[in-house]
């Protein structure tokens, strides 16, 4: 645990001192180097930390030392085409396993701290917390959609300047790291539903998509668990594990209590006096936020399902900026939310859960044995 807190706390001073210089470019110099920590921790890993490290993340890169760009595709079939290839090019560029894994976690953790100085200059460093306490642990496990997630990031940049080309070229890069991030065009159809409507059209059709969200999981859960989950396995065969588990699952409990945690960020954003586009950007979060939770309870069929509630979770977390930056009085209140909330997600989900196998942590690069 100690390593990780140590990683965590340098990477949130140097945000926080980055946010405090007066010089733009060092300020942004020292921003990009805040992840270095995140990524040295996590690229410096063992195998035997992160759940699938062993798995697909070393045959990729095994393949990239003996094969060509055709033929790695053709021996990682079962995995998504330009993750393939990006393993091929930084294996081929460093032949090394754990200098893939750190750059890796670098192409992971500069979208979000670069969108979120570019779009919130003051209050951008509260993002901090949550690539550590929520992010950074799901970089040890689920990877090819930690990089995904990344790209919708910049599409969701992209749509917020009005930029939709590059928005799609985004969605399709993360779709050719992670199939399942289809869903991307949800967050899409969110932004457009939030964004692109106005006044009091937003707030309706915040309460008509948490409405909906919450029906449909409760059918899916209750209807077609099984059917759903012979559908998500036939994207790739690397989903037999959901198929076996189909009905071992449970209501996520940790997500559930997002549910009041977001309402009670879009009550404190629409008490204050931002005006109308940021209670739209507000109510876009927001959005995010709900559906995430509601997503993660498609894990009462089946564990694995969780992952639908990802791409949502991990742009909600830019909610958190947001607040700092937009508000007013309410702004320590928001910040104190956010932080326990992200604490509290690490507590339950990694340390006590033991999700994504973070605990032991071991590396022989950097001299740690079980930390």
């Amino acid at each position: 645990m100690q390593i990780y807190l140590v990683a965590f706390v340098f990477h949130i001073a140097l945000l926080y001192l980055s946010a405090r210089i007066g010089d733009k470019r060092f300020g942004l110099v020292l921003a990009i180097i805040s992840v270095l920590p995140l990524c040295v921790v996590a690229g410096a890993r063992d195998i035997t930390v992160g759940t699938d490290t062993s798995a697909y993340p070393l045959s990729c890169f095994n393949a990239s030392q003996v094969y060509s760009p055709i033929g790695a595709l053709s021996a990682c079939s079962d995995q998504e085409p330009l993750f393939v290839l990006l393993f091929w090019f930084l294996g081929r560029l460093t032949g090394d396993f754990n200098a893939v894994l750190f750059f890796c976690e670098l192409i992971i953790f500069l979208p979000y701290v670069l969108v979120a100085k570019k779009q919130f200059p003051q209050g951008y460093p509260v993002i901090g917390f949550f690539l550590c306490f929520i992010v950074f642990g799901y970089t040890l496990n689920i990877l090819r959609q930690c990089l995904a997630t990344s790209m919708l990031v910049l599409m969701v940049y992209e749509l917020i300047h009005g930029k939709n080309l590059p928005a799609f070229v985004f969605l399709a890069v993360a779709v050719g790291f992670h199939k399942m991030s289809i869903v991307g065009i949800f967050v899409w159809v969110i932004y457009i539903a939030c964004c692109e409507s106005r006044g009091v059209r937003s707030s309706k059709t915040l309460a008509m998509l948490f409405c909906f969200g919450v029906a449909v999981c409760a059918v899916s859960a209750v209807l077609i668990g099984p059917d759903l989950m012979q559908l998500v396995s036939s994207f790739t065969s690397s989903y037999s594990f959901q198929v076996k588990h189909a009905g071992m699952g449970s209501l996520n409990n940790t997500m559930l209590i997002y549910l009041p945690f977001c309402m009670i960020m879009m009550i404190l954003g629409h008490k204050s006096s931002i005006g109308p586009t940021n209670r739209e950007m507000l109510n876009f979060y927001v959005c995010c936020g709900v559906s995430s939770a509601v997503f993660a309870q498609f894990a009462s069929i089946s564990p694995e399902l969780i992952r639908l509630s990802f791409p949502f979770l991990f742009i909600s977390g830019f909610l958190y900026p947001f607040l700092s930056e937009n508000l007013g009085n309410e702004r320590l209140l928001s910040g104190v939310l956010a932080i326990t909330f992200c604490v509290l997600y690490f507590a339950i989900t990694f340390v006590f859960g033991g999700s994504c196998n973070l605990f032991p942590y071991s590396s022989a690069l950097l001299g740690v044995f079980y930390a």
